[in-house]
């Protein structure tokens, strides 16, 4: 939904209905006019966000924007606390779009709904809460492998050295990946390729065709 408006927020129409389809239902945008004196809703997407539509009013920040001195030299504002009618917690955004004299004629406004992020921050929580084993002996306990704990302290060390888990290294970090196994001695243990396969997320055949590149000393 859109309506005639000043001639530098018309180009911003289509971005509203741009960032309204790219980021789904759980972001409201909005684009306001307020370079006629009553500020109003130019296009917005994603309204049932807050239950808004063309014809809601401006917010009570949204008109301390346009009258207070403090407003005068924001550019915008990101990532601010906001609520929506029915008490749903959103992070909100502003951005004041001003004439080549610096004077406001509109707002292009995001608000995200907060709920599943939270929800997700809640579940993180509960699933890595640790409570350590007290006894003396035992601070956690160790499941060894079917293919022997050297070859994961191996692999384990890997994925340190590269700070990311292995299946996410290009083609020339998966090859020095494998220098530095060779170097360690991991291919010499049971079972070493089969396991790499399910680390790297690669065929056996194309972890040995790197092997023997690096074997070959071709592996640059």
């Amino acid at each position: 939904m859109s309506r005639k408006c000043h001639p530098l927020l018309k180009p911003l129409v289509p971005v509203v209905r741009l960032l309204g389809g790219m980021l789904g239902r759980d972001c409201e945008i909005l684009l306001h006019d307020v370079s006629r004196g009553e500020p109003f809703i130019v296009a917005i997407e994603n309204g049932e966000l807050t239950g808004r539509n063309l014809d809601a009013p401006m917010t009570d920040l949204g008109h301390f924007l346009m009258t207070s001195p403090e407003a005068k030299t924001v550019d915008f504002l990101a990532n601010y606390p906001s609520e929506a009618a029915n008490g749903r917690a959103m992070r909100s955004g502003v951005s004041l779009i001003r004439d080549e004299n610096r004077a406001l004629v509109g707002f292009l406004c995001i608000n995200f709904d907060m709920t599943k992020g939270l929800l997700l921050k809640d579940m993180g929580t509960f699933l890595t809460t640790l409570r350590p084993l007290s006894f003396s002996a035992f601070q956690a306990e160790r499941f060894p492998g079917v293919y022997g704990d050297h070859a994961f302290e191996i692999l384990e060390k890997a994925r340190q050295d590269f700070g990311k888990p292995l299946r996410y290294l290009d083609r020339d970090e998966r090859v020095a990946c494998i220098r530095k196994l060779e170097e360690r001695g991991f291919f010499k243990l049971k079972g070493a390729v089969p396991l790499l396969t399910k680390e790297m997320g690669k065929s056996r055949y194309t972890l040995y065709a790197d092997i023997r590149s690096v074997r070959a000393g071709k592996g640059e």
